[in-house]
């Protein structure tokens, strides 16, 4: 099926219900190829053409000037440039390259001339779809939870409003965020998808949808106040500064705070995180988020001295070589309730850990609690759960976990 709007200038294709969305003059190309080939042939070479026309990859920007709004965070740049703001998110696997460059430019400022080379996003968004509930809760913090119109993924969403709005009809669920549905998109017609990016990965059919995509790729920021800096860009995208500058000032000044307490403690207990799962144990290397906080709570990584910048993968025997008289066992589980005698019974030498034998095994339920959706954006919350957890209540100032639990026999 193929139709046209004209008001839009621009025409669709529907090829097993995934609706390819094509300029008037794509449109004609196609329908002359289509006279020639089949229809999956015709939507192949109209594609490459679209590709072509469209470009493909990033490199690094060239530098813009005025006042840059960013410090902590490694991979996103925020630079004010009057008129407009220049977001620079750096390639997470390739440091020297740019993933993208947006250019984000207010209604307010009309059609500002000699915009730098980039994707142009109107703000403030109205209508945008977003891919983690995680971005949710801070777009909820900042106040412009109404313009959350989509989501994909939707059963992963804990923020009350989106489910109310999933419920009433006033969000659209657009299906996996894998393999969004097509129609429902094209329907929704967002302003700009929220999504996060993936190495050597692509966005499938929405990227030819003409709808900016906004790689969120907060998630590979290795310090935890970095990763809180970007609700910065949250703040720009809805129009939110000063509520982003607000809420980040807040939890860095508290975070530092809380560090600079656990610092002070004589002792720091040695802390593993995790557990065995199908023969293989992840455990944070010496310059990833979680050894960070580990290490700000007043913990100690086993592996602190390591360069990875992510998990290391090991088996059970160097894990226990290296972290069997560990103090401190902090497992995130996704329901049913875990226990000393199951985690004993999935693998017998668990039992034979220091944090096991003396009951120090803490579990995060992490299917009713809300930890993935506060701690990205507000570690300030982790860092003092974690210091109750190392320390005591006397260093984290609270005697009440939030997250986890110490689980029972």
């Amino acid at each position: 099926m193929c139709g046209r709007d004209l008001d839009a200038g621009r025409g669709f294709v529907s090829l097993g219900g995934q609706i390819l969305i094509l300029s008037n003059n794509l449109l004609n190309t196609f329908l002359i190829v289509k006279s020639f080939l089949s229809l999956s042939l015709a939507l192949s070479a109209t594609a490459a053409i679209l590709t072509s026309c469209s470009g493909a990859g990033s490199s690094a920007g060239a530098e813009v000037s005025g006042d840059t709004l960013t410090a902590g965070a490694d991979l996103l740049t925020l630079v004010d440039c009057g008129s407009y703001v220049v977001a620079d998110i750096k390639n997470p696997w390739d440091s020297t390259r740019l993933l993208q460059r947006y250019v984000l430019v207010p209604d307010s400022a009309g059609n500002p001339e000699g915009l730098p080379e980039g994707t142009v996003v109107r703000t403030p968004l109205r209508n945008s779809l977003v891919y983690s509930g995680v971005h949710a809760g801070a777009i909820r913090d900042l106040g412009a939870i109404d313009a959350v119109r989509g989501v994909a993924d939707a059963g992963y969403f804990t923020v009350a409003e989106v489910k109310a709005g999933l419920k009433s009809g006033a969000v659209m669920d657009v299906g996996s965020s894998m393999s969004p549905d097509i129609e429902r998109v094209t329907v929704l017609g967002p302003d700009a998808i929220l999504a996060s990016p993936y190495q050597n990965s692509s966005y499938g059919l929405i990227e030819r949808l003409g709808i900016p995509i906004i790689e969120c790729a907060d998630y590979m920021e290795s310090t935890p106040l970095g990763r809180a800096e970007w609700i910065k860009l949250l703040g720009e995208l809805y129009g939110c500064r000063h509520e982003a500058d607000s809420i980040y000032k807040e939890v860095s000044a508290e975070y530092s705070r809380l560090a600079t307490r656990a610092a002070s403690a004589s002792s720091h207990p040695k802390v593993i995180t995790e557990r065995l799962t199908n023969g293989v144990w992840f455990v944070p290397g010496g310059r990833s988020y979680m050894s960070s906080i580990i290490t700000d709570a007043g913990g100690v990584n086993p592996w602190a001295d390591t360069p990875d910048a992510g998990s290391i993968q090991l088996d059970f025997a160097s894990v226990f070589d290296k972290a069997h008289d560990a103090d401190i066992w902090l497992i995130r589980n996704y329901g049913p309730e875990l226990t000393l005698s199951e985690l004993k019974s999935s693998y017998d030498l668990n039992s034979r850990i220091k944090a096991f034998e003396n009951g120090d095994v803490y579990v995060a339920d992490t299917s009713t609690s809300t930890l993935f959706d506060d701690f990205p954006f507000h570690p300030e919350k982790l860092l003092r759960e974690y210091i109750l957890l190392f320390l005591g209540p006397d260093y984290a100032g609270t005697d009440k976990t939030q997250y986890y639990q110490r689980i029972e026999k």
